[in-house]
């Protein structure tokens, strides 16, 4: 039985969408997804999807579409694909023990009410100055010499330096023939649509950029004027990441 449900699942994406009334090009351009990625996913090839958050974003995507509960849906599909689908790991939280946490909070409210009334009654009560009491300190105002400046900060003072401003890393996309493409920049989507021959797309690169699409070879890159090499195979689906920490490994090797 338990090897019937990742096909159960994968049939249940279909006969949704069949239900809905809706063809699997409609799906596709509406989740701005190919269409070969959506009979993928209806024939329960989990594994031929694009790797990383694509994967389940591309499953979240097309259970909206035709009606289904996405989270529901990655839960089954997880169940049945630990190794294509693996369930996200969710960080364990630090719990503040509540009586401890309580019992400081009394302390600081406690201090905080008696700290000015203390300082009124010194204020207040504090006796008037002897003629034989020392004079009070007086303070003289601050010249210029005194007055904290960064050039002044012995080494390995106060303050650290701020940090060299960083080279902009611009990633220049080019297409050579017509695909569908996603560019999703820092979480953040910024292209989701079909491409044409010709089209430059200029990028500039934050923490991560993901490009999406139904053909890698149609796309072709540039980082900061140096050419990268080739995302794939004619047909092949295009799903990359280029980091900040690892774009020079996407450059072409002459």
């Amino acid at each position: 039985m338990a090897q019937n449900r990742p096909l159960d699942s994968a049939n249940g994406v279909r006969l949704a969408r069949e239900a809905k009334g809706l063809s699997i090009r409609q799906v596709a351009e509406s989740t701005k997804l190919s269409v070969r990625v959506i009979e993928t996913l209806e024939e329960g090839r989990i594994g031929a999807l694009p790797e990383g958050i694509y994967r389940r974003a591309i499953v979240r995507a097309v259970a909206s579409e035709v009606g289904l509960n996405p989270e529901k849906l990655l839960r089954e599909l997880s169940s049945a694909h630990p190794a294509e689908l693996p369930a996200p790991i969710e960080a364990s939280a630090v719990v503040d023990t509540p009586p401890a946490r309580h019992a400081f909070q009394g302390v600081l409210a406690f201090v905080g009410a008696i700290l000015p009334l203390l300082a009124g009654v010194a204020y207040f009560g504090w006796p008037a100055a002897r003629p034989n009491d020392p004079a009070p300190a007086v303070t003289r105002p601050l010249r210029a010499a005194d007055v904290w400046r960064p050039e002044i900060v012995p080494a390995g003072g106060f303050t650290e330096a701020p940090p060299a401003l960083s080279r902009p890393v611009i990633v220049t996309l080019t297409i050579s023939s017509k695909c569908q493409l996603r560019i999703v920049a820092d979480g953040r989507e910024v292209l989701g649509r079909t491409v044409e021959q010709g089209e430059s797309v200029p990028i500039e690169l934050g923490d991560e950029l993901l490009l999406l699409g139904d053909n890698a070879a149609a796309v072709q890159f540039s980082i900061n004027g140096q050419a990268g090499r080739m995302l794939g195979a004619p047909g092949e689906v295009l799903s990359v990441r280029i980091g900040r920490d690892d774009y020079e490994d996407f450059l072409a090797r002459y």
